[in-house]
This record gives structure tokens, C-alpha cells and sequence, in this order.
């Protein structure tokens, strides 16, 4: 049960990680976005967005998969 809520912890962490870098990509706008997207990731800005939505997507889905694991016990 411990191990279930840590990753959950952990799990909840990527999702804001992702989505805190979500939103710094959108606040610095197409231009100054392509240079940090590729400068620090590697990738162009709107692959690299379309990663971290599906990422965060999947993180949630684990949570929820998790949570309803931990409540049946």
C-alpha cells in the first residue's frame, strides 16, 4: 500500500513537472519557444508539446488506475 501511494506521490510530480513546462512553452510564444524547445529538449516545440500532453495524459490515467487499485483493498 505504501509503495502504491509513493508512486502515486511520484506520478502526481511528472504531471505538474509536465504541465508547468507546458505552460512556460506557451507563455514564451512561437518564436522564443522553437529556440528552448530545441536548446533544452532537442525537439521542435510542437512535437515536443504534443509529448508532454499525451505524457500527462497517460501520467493521469496511471493515477486513477493506481488510486482505484489502493481503494479495493
Amino acid at each position: 500500500m505504501m509503495a502504491g501511494l509513493a508512486a502515486i506521490v511520484f506520478l502526481l510530480i511528472r504531471a505538474i513537472r509536465n504541465l508547468g513546462e507546458i505552460l512556460h512553452l506557451w507563455q514564451l510564444g512561437i518564436k522564443r519557444g522553437g529556440f528552448y524547445a530545441v536548446r533544452v529538449w532537442g525537439a521542435r516545440r510542437k512535437p515536443l508539446l504534443m509529448l508532454l500532453v499525451i505524457d500527462t495524459i497517460v501520467v493521469v490515467a496511471l493515477i486513477c488506475i493506481l488510486s482505484a487499485r489502493i481503494q479495493m483493498l
